[in-house]
């Protein structure tokens, strides 16, 4: 008896004997049942209907038109377009603010200097020594011979000068003389570049005494003397001591604080307060 009820028949015979329950209970009326058995039996099939059916609609659509599609693919450029002129003022600004900030970096450390912030437009490329040309002249306060440095040191001065732009020559040129001293040592000299070290971004200290304490690593400013540079100004610090091929005087190779090869944007110092010693230098050189 124990394995009938058990059984796969017993089973059976249940779910049909439930089956025409449920059939004699929708047949005499009963309307809370028959609801239940509606929803519960007809909803779904109600939703896979329904989603068919959506789903047919989307695939029997009409296609947009040639010009339907022609004004979306031109709504699309053009907010491409926008998006694009945005990013272009993005770098813009940004590059403004960046050279703005060097530009008060500089000025907060040398409050005595009047300084004229430009923009480097071209390059000679038959320029042996990376001098360059920036976007400021006469018309702007520009003089021969104005220092022109980076928030990182000493650049080179002006050499040619016209109403809206000037060339400069950098410190990697013979032509260049700048009277400087070991910052530690106080040992002299002048810097003036060398043809066989300027593609390494290298310059020269020459006219050392023999007498000299300077070492490997030393800092190498401008000493003022001659009123055409600022006293104390960076320029870089000495790579390598050595000495002069045809003089034999001691000569120190100067790694620049700034690879003036690569210079983007500068500051002319139009104007700086002079010592006692140059004063009258540099009154020749502002006449």
């Amino acid at each position: 008896m124990k394995r009938f009820f058990s059984g796969k028949g017993f089973k059976v015979l249940v779910t049909i004997t439930c089956v025409f329950l449920v059939v004699a209970l929708v047949s005499a009326g009963n309307s809370s049942v028959n609801n239940f058995l509606t929803s519960f039996l007809l909803t779904p099939l109600q939703r896979v209907t329904s989603e068919g059916v959506n789903a047919a609609d989307s695939a029997l659509a009409p296609a947009k038109s040639n010009e339907e599609l022609q004004q979306e693919i031109n709504r699309l450029e053009k907010e491409n377009r926008d998006l694009t002129a945005k990013l272009v003022d993005y770098y813009d600004v940004k590059k403004q603010n960046e050279e703005l900030q060097r530009f008060y970096n500089i000025k907060k450390d040398n409050k005595d200097f009047s300084l004229l912030p430009a923009i480097v437009i071209s390059r000679d490329p038959n320029e042996n020594f990376y001098g360059f040309t920036i976007d400021k002249g006469t018309l702007d306060g520009v003089e021969m011979y104005d220092p022109v440095m980076t928030e990182n040191g000493l650049v080179g001065s002006v050499t040619e000068v016209s109403p809206k732009s000037c060339k400069v020559t950098t410190i990697l040129s013979p032509d260049i003389k700048v009277g400087a001293l070991d910052k530690r040592t106080d040992d002299s000299g002048i810097v003036c570049g060398k043809a066989a070290n300027a593609d390494d971004g290298i310059t020269a200290m020459i006219n050392i005494t023999e007498q000299n304490t300077a070492e490997k690593g030393d800092i190498v400013v401008t000493s003022g003397y001659g009123g055409v540079y600022p006293k104390n100004l960076r320029i870089g610090k000495i790579r390598q001591l050595t000495l002069d091929d045809y003089t034999g005087m001691p000569t120190a190779l100067i790694e620049p604080f700034e690879d003036v090869r690569n210079v983007s944007s500068v500051v002319v110092i139009i104007d700086f307060d002079s010592n006692d010693d140059t004063e009258n230098s540099q009154t020749t050189k502002n006449n």
